[in-house]
């Protein structure tokens, strides 16, 4: 168990190291947990803002977790941060667990490969909450391999809980927890239909029990479901955590009238290729020669395992290659842990059966690898010695018929993707849709474009500007209003006061009116008014410009100006209470 001891060891440097430096991460999420500290209510139904207008546009599960560690150790970037790594720690030592039937080696191969998989590192140091999704649909598949009828329900519980945790992106594997039980399971029919009735029964009510919660509290005793249409969480799961990441709908995302360059999501084209680009595949995929071969050689060994883990690459690598509306590149950690597995599985096959038969599996691995850095480097780079240097070593075991120059063969394929696991500590990118990429860290165009390479500090996350606001907000029930979530979170978290995100998220949320916000206006709960350059929604911008007073910047901004991104803040006080401009 030493030996599983140092590969979580070096998991939990690779997620804890230097993490206090990722800040807040996404501080949409994060000024969520800030809102949910502050009342049972507001946690319970996944509170955005501390007044509890609107909610957070993802299952509560993960942003409870990160509560709950932020009451425990304090509010901060810190405390959001570490449930995320101790997830990810925990995957490593469950798909070990897993592969364990296998043999140690090809279980140790497996839990290394993972804890190194640069997708992976990258989204344990974030609050996103895909680390968790990847940590329930290990459970799951543990129990689901166990074969039994009852360990098939608990698998399908544990299905639901990743579904609050990712809605529909959870059920994607639910094919592959299927066709590992049924090939492990020693049930006659009528038993397996039995089982799945009641399987399919648990995953509903665990899955939709908090949906249907929300929706049945009447829209007065609870917040808007953020980024939907129609204030249903139901609707959220079909529509904007489901087919709104299949097709992109112009109107609706702030991007659409965007340069390619300034792109806020991963707009590689999709086709059956997709995840062969090499910035893709560099996330997760490093080992891939070696974990199809894994797939085609244990096949008659483990069946259910290795079709598990097959159906749940396949599935995955089948929706995200087609997902051409919103997709970021930190869903790939989903494809992490089949891989991982599968690779695992592959070397140890190969290593039974010979060196000669490694070596030619080391050999396509280091091939593979090169395309992958020739792609993201140039072949000019001088990096492009490694996997030269692995290829030279595993064909070295052709012709002596020796397993050590194997051996460092596999040590010298582990070279790229260490430093691209190593990437996101040094340069971690943009923090709220985090990635690895060895290309920035270096320095070079890695051609995701300015907004997906780097973190940009939100124009609102100005100590000026909130100090302004404290002083002479007066009796207003809100410190300011936005039109945008975005604009708001950097104020909840810097203040943990009600902030008034009129839009939503990203603006084209319907969380009022312009009449009900007028309303507020007149009743003295709303002063201030923060507009950015962008236009959602046109009708509020229009009434606060209409009747409101832009404040000299050189009363509230310390910030220095960008171009791209301007800030207004309007007074919408009575004449005779605003301040001289």
């Amino acid at each position: 168990m030493a030996v599983l001891a140092a590969i979580l060891v070096l998991a939990a440097i690779l997620r804890l190291w230097r993490l206090e430096t990722n800040g807040c991460g996404n501080e949409y999420y994060a000024a969520g947990v800030r809102s949910m500290l502050q009342g049972l209510h507001l946690f319970f139904y996944n509170t955005f803002d501390p007044a509890g207008l609107v909610s957070l546009d993802k299952p509560p599960l993960a942003f409870w977790i990160q509560t709950i560690s932020a009451r425990l150790l304090g509010y901060g970037g810190w405390a959001i941060h570490l449930p995320q790594a101790l997830a990810g720690i925990a995957s490593v030592a469950l798909l070990y667990a897993l592969v364990r039937r296998f043999g140690r080696t090809a279980a140790f191969l497996a839990a290394l490969l993972l804890a190194l998989t640069p997708i992976a590192v990258a989204t344990d140091r974030s609050n996103n909450t895909d680390s968790w999704l990847v940590l329930f649909l290990l459970l799951a598949a543990w129990l689901a391999l166990r074969g039994r009828g009852l360990s098939f329900v608990f698998a399908m519980a544990a299905l639901g809980l990743a579904f609050n945790v990712k809605m529909l992106a959870a059920l994607i594997c639910g094919p592959a927890l299927l066709v590992g039980w049924w090939l492990d399971s020693e049930l006659n029919w009528r038993q397996r239909l039995g089982w799945l009735a009641a399987g399919a029964a648990t995953f509903a009510v665990v899955a939709l029990s908090w949906a249907a919660i929300f929706d049945l509290t009447p829209p007065e005793h609870r917040p808007v479901a953020g980024s939907s249409k129609s204030n249903s969480m139901l609707e959220l799961i079909v529509r904007h955590n489901g087919l709104e990441r299949f097709v992109r709908t112009a109107p609706d995302k702030p991007e659409a009238a965007q340069p390619r360059r300034f792109l806020a999501y991963d707009a590689v084209p999709t086709g059956p290729l997709r995840l062969a680009e090499p910035m893709l595949a560099g996330q997760f995929a490093w080992a891939l020669p070696l974990a199809i071969l894994g797939a085609v050689l244990a096949w008659r060994r483990r069946p259910a395992a290795i079709a598990l883990w097959s159906v749940w690459a396949l599935t995955y690598g089948i929706v995200y290659s087609a997902a051409g509306g919103i997709f970021h590149i930190y869903y790939l950690i989903a494809l992490a842990p089949p891989l991982a597995a599968l690779a695992g599985v592959g070397c140890y096959e190969l290593w039974r059966r010979g060196p000669r038969f490694l070596a030619l599996g080391l050999a396509a691995t280091a091939l593979w690898q090169g395309y992958i850095t020739g792609g993201t480097l140039g072949w000019l780079s001088p990096w492009m010695g490694f996997p030269a240097v692995a290829l030279l070593a595993a064909a070295g075991t052709l012709f002596r018929g020796k397993r050590p120059p194997a051996v460092i063969g596999g040590i010298a394929l582990s070279i790229l993707p260490v430093f691209w696991a190593l990437s996101p500590i040094f340069s971690p990118g943009n923090l709220a849709l985090p990635s690895a990429s060895l290309p920035r860290w270096l320095g070079s165009d890695d051609g995701r474009g300015p907004i997906l390479s780097r973190t940009y500090r939100s124009l609102t996350d100005d100590p000026k500007l909130i100090t302004f606001l404290k002083e002479h907000r007066g009796s207003a029930r809100f410190l300011a209003a936005t039109p945008t979530a975005l604009l708001a979170a950097p104020l909840i978290i810097r203040t943990g006061e009600p902030v008034l995100p009129f839009g939503g998220y990203l603006g084209n949320d319907p969380i009022m009116s312009v009449e009900a916000f007028a309303a507020r206006v007149q009743r003295g709960e709303v002063r201030y008014v923060l507009l950015g350059t962008a236009r959602w929604p046109a009708d509020f911008e229009a009434w606060v410009i209409g009747n409101g007073k832009p404040v000299d910047v050189a009363l509230w901004r310390s910030l220095p100006p960008e171009p791209r991104r301007l800030l207004t803040l309007y007074d919408l006080a009575p004449p005779q209470q605003q301040r001289p401009r």
